[in-house]
Parts: structure tokens; sequence; C-alpha cells
């Protein structure tokens, strides 16, 4: 059997691969649609094989797939139609970034709490500030996870061990948890509200300005999962009024965020390029998981982190 995987893997998947595995290797959108032409299994994702339009061209060039894989956790930039029709399996990277971006949430909540970032900018101007900008705490806290997924899962076990009180959201209600039509009646409870949602049509701009107004003016937003779930514009102005105490931005609408946005020179805000997941352990992470479901896609068992094409994620 043939698989088509980015070279940028071969080292850490080269010697592992099970016997009678033939690999071709790619590493640009056109040796891409080359590898996929007679392989069974893809490997999409990275630069060259990720964008919808070149997935698109990629699933015509291989008549043979029937299984697409991708370290993404999020899959609303793929053509789920397309891949549907094909009548293809889509697995994605649902957990891989769990660790380093639950470490972002509370590194940025933390600063946020201690107004770290003045310190930083104290510094700059090798000034010895007379008392600390903020004296907030996580300690008794209430922080509210929209999506409870692997990433969100990590960033509640985590923020407990700080003394937060947390509390999440499913698609269907739980205990200890609230579903997806009970948490907007409880925002005002909250004081960080954290974002760790997939991007589906049903929840682009599930935050906007009814949520945000119903926030406490203290409150925090953390958003490390899609830009998208948030209206930016009113999120400006939000912060701006003082409807919230702040952001914290690991994901923006669009990517890059332009240089002449306002968001960038706000002092209630802090941002991160989309660079939360980032790990020097992703590698071996993301190895581990495809490994692991190519013995399973070679014994005809189940894949871990199959994405249901029809909800999105």
């Amino acid at each position: 059997m043939r698989v088509a995987i980015p070279i940028a893997m071969r080292e850490a998947l080269q010697r592992r691969l099970p016997s009678g595995i033939e690999v071709s290797w790619f590493d640009d959108t056109e040796s891409a649609f080359r590898a996929a032409a007679d392989s069974e299994v893809l490997w999409i994702g990275f630069p060259g094989s990720g964008r919808r339009e070149d997935i698109e061209r990629v699933l015509e060039a291989g008549p043979h797939l029937r299984w697409l894989t991708t370290p993404a956790a999020g899959v609303d930039g793929m053509p789920l139609d397309a891949i549907a029709r094909r009548g293809l399996t889509l697995t994605n990277g649902a957990g891989l970034h769990a660790v380093p971006i639950a470490e972002f949430v509370v590194m940025a909540m933390l600063a946020a709490a201690k107004d770290f970032p003045e310190f930083v900018r104290a510094q700059d101007r090798s000034e010895w500030l007379n008392q600390p900008p903020s004296l907030g705490e996580l300690q008794g806290s209430r922080a509210l996870v929209v999506g409870l997924g692997g990433i969100g899962q990590a960033i509640a076990e985590r923020l407990r061990a700080f003394g937060v009180e947390v509390t999440g959201v499913r698609r269907s209600s739980a205990e200890g948890s609230l579903g997806p039509d009970q948490w907007r009646p409880r925002l005002p409870d909250f004081d960080w509200v954290i974002m760790a949602a997939p991007l589906t049509g049903g929840t682009t701009h599930v935050i906007g300005e009814s949520e945000l107004r119903a926030m406490k003016r203290t409150a925090w937003l953390v958003n490390i999962a899609r830009g998208a779930l948030v209206d930016q514009s009113v999120l400006v102005r939000a912060l701006r009024e003082g409807w919230i105490g702040g952001a914290y931005l690991d994901a923006t609408d669009p990517e890059p965020l332009p240089s002449e946005s306002p968001l960038w020179t706000m002092p209630n805000v802090i941002i991160s390029p989309h660079s939360s997941a980032a790990s020097t352990r992703l590698t071996e992470r993301m190895a581990e998981l495809f490994l692991d479901n190519l013995d399973r896609f070679l014994s005809e068992r189940p894949l871990r982190n199959t994405v249901d094409l029809r909800a999105g994620y």
C-alpha cells in the first residue's frame, strides 16, 4: 500500500512504518499532487497541501485515496462536502495540541490578572514601577470554557490547579457542564470566557454584541480556537468602550492580523500569532497518532479522531 506524507515527517516516521508500506514523500503543492496519484492514504495540512483549493485538486488527482489525515484539530478550511462525496475518511489531530495550548492559556490569564505586559513596557522604558499595575489572582475566579474537547479539558484541568472554578460547555449538557442553549444566560457569572470550540456554520460569530455586553465589565475573553468565533468588529468596540476587561487572542479574523488593526495597540489586549499550539514535542505526538491510526487502517479497525463530515468536527 502506498501513502503520501510530507517530507517534514520523514525523520520521525521513516524507520517506524510497518513493512509493506511504500511512501511518496512530498514537500510542495505539485509534489503533493504527484504523491496522491497512486496513494490510498494522504497526509494533509502542511504548507503546499492544506489549502482548500489544493485539497480539492488532490482529490481529483488521487483516484485511489481512501483516508485523509491532518494534524490540525480544526477542519473548517477543508472541502468537507467534496471529501464526503468521495466517500473518504478524514481524521484530525484532536488532542495533539492540548498541552501547549492549555499552557498558553494559563500564561495569558496570569499575565492578564497581574497586568504583566505593563511590567514589560516599564522595562522597555527603564522605569521602576512604584507599585504593581494589578493585584489580581486566578485563585477564586470563575471560567467558562466553550468547547470541552481535548483542548478544553486540558485547559480546565490546569486552571483548576490554580483554584479557578471551571464550567464547561458541551454539545449536550452533562453534570458540571452546560449545553449549547444554557451558557449565554450564565455569562455574567464568569471572570474568563475561553473559546475552544470548532468553527462551523453554527459557531461563526457565536460571541457577538449581546454576549460581550452580557459579560462582566472586568471579564476577559480568551480565544485560542478560530478568529471567526468572535465578531471582531464588535470586540474592538467592547474593548474600547469597557464592556469587558480585556482579551487574549491567539486567533484573529483575518490572519495574519493587519498591522492597522486597533487591537495591536490596545493596552487590554494580549496577542499571539496563532502560535499557542507550537511545541518541540508536537512532531512526536503527530507521529504516534499517525502510526496508531495506520495500524488500525491496515487491520480495518475504527480510526481515532474520525471527523464527522456533516457536523464539521
